[in-house]
């Protein structure tokens, strides 16, 4: 019982951060439609390979908080 818990928790706190990473995502290719100029200065190279590290940070660190979160259930 206890590492359904953990197991469930964990990946919902991962599912959430994908919606958190869509939502991100779209609110940049939104922006970038309405400002078309801010689109061209998104195409540098360190600007992409960070904010691909940090959508990819984002749905860990929030699977380690629904770990988290599910220890403390089955306390």
């Amino acid at each position: 019982m206890r590492t359904s818990i953990l197991v469930w928790s964990t990946v919902s706190g991962a599912l959430l951060g994908l919606f958190i990473d869509a939502t991100l995502l779209g609110i940049v290719v939104l922006v970038s439609t309405v400002v078309p100029a801010l689109g061209t200065r998104l195409q540098h190279r360190w600007l992409a390979v960070s904010s691909v590290v940090v959508l990819a940070i984002i749905p860990t660190a929030m699977a380690v908080l629904g770990f988290l979160e599910g220890q403390l259930k089955t306390r």
